[in-house]
């Protein structure tokens, strides 16, 4: 949660909210039920949050998700009665953003190589990907088929492996990969902004 809606800036030194979480927030919600996954105690997650301005915007907040690897993004679904192929996750860190009990939840990563990504980018990947399939994995399939290739990306990444890679470019270059871990049962799909 703190590198993802609550980034730490390097030049300023301070966290702040995701840029342009305060448009981008309401505006997905109307499309989705937004939740929070956080590693973080629950109260304590809702506190930041609150304090942040953002916390109206979640339907919940699960927090104290600790697991090897990733979090139980699949139980959550059964949980809330949603449809994993249907759903994203937004995170900034492989390890703990994974899908650890489901392959049909497609994973967004933000903030990478202390480059903040704006709220815009994640709503502009979400529109590409909803006009490309009917379910999120199949929208990152056809979009594949359509990206160059990036065999470089390929090999051990964070103990998994990198099987597949592209590099997309709709209106800005994002990455999309196929990782497995030896942990996780099945490939999981990753998009990298």
């Amino acid at each position: 949660m703190a590198g993802t809606l609550i980034p730490f800036d390097p030049v300023s030194g301070r966290a702040s909210a995701m840029p342009g979480g305060e448009e981008f927030l309401p505006e997905m919600g109307k499309d989705f039920r937004l939740v929070v996954t956080t590693g973080d105690e629950k109260r304590s997650a809702r506190n930041l949050l609150s304090g942040f301005g953002l916390l109206a915007n979640f339907e919940d907040v699960f927090g104290d998700l600790y697991t090897p690897l990733g979090k139980p993004y699949g139980r959550i679904l059964r949980q809330l009665g949603g449809n994993a192929e249907c759903s994203l996750a937004i995170g900034d860190r492989l390890r703990a953003d994974l899908p650890a009990d489901t392959d049909k939840v497609v994973t967004i990563l933000i903030n990478q190589n202390d480059k903040i990504v704006n709220a815009g980018m994640v709503s502009y990947i979400i529109k590409i990907l909803k006009s490309h399939g009917a379910s999120f994995p199949e929208a990152f399939h056809n979009l594949a088929e359509k990206s160059e290739p990036a065999p470089e990306f390929a090999g051990e990444m964070q103990g998994g492996q990198v099987l597949q890679a592209w590099k997309c470019h709709q209106g800005f270059a994002f990455n999309m990969l196929k990782f497995q871990h030896p942990l996780l049962d099945g490939e999981r799909l990753l998009i990298v902004i």
